[in-house]
């Protein structure tokens, strides 16, 4: 419990290992932990998944989806991240 004080005073780090023991206990992200909020590089693009699921180009187990399946999908993003 000591090493642990020590870790949140900033008196020292822990090592590879032990932050992804760390990670694995409090069942979060490495990069939680690490508070590494990443932003987005000038060639990364954001792309809204709505927009994508119903008018991109992708396929389904090799398959291109049909326009009722591509509103099934769309239905069910919006039904997830709902207020």
């Amino acid at each position: 419990m000591a090493t642990y004080s020590k870790y949140e005073q900033g008196t020292t780090e822990p090592d590879i290992a032990t932050i992804k023991k760390l990670a694995n206990f409090f069942d979060v992200s490495i990069d939680y932990l690490l508070e590494n909020d990443r932003s987005l590089s000038d060639n990364e693009e954001i792309v809204d998944l709505n927009n994508f699921l119903v008018n991109g180009r992708y396929t389904i187990r090799s398959r291109f989806p049909t326009d009722r399946e591509r509103r099934m999908l769309n239905g069910i993003i919006n039904n997830i991240f709902e207020d």
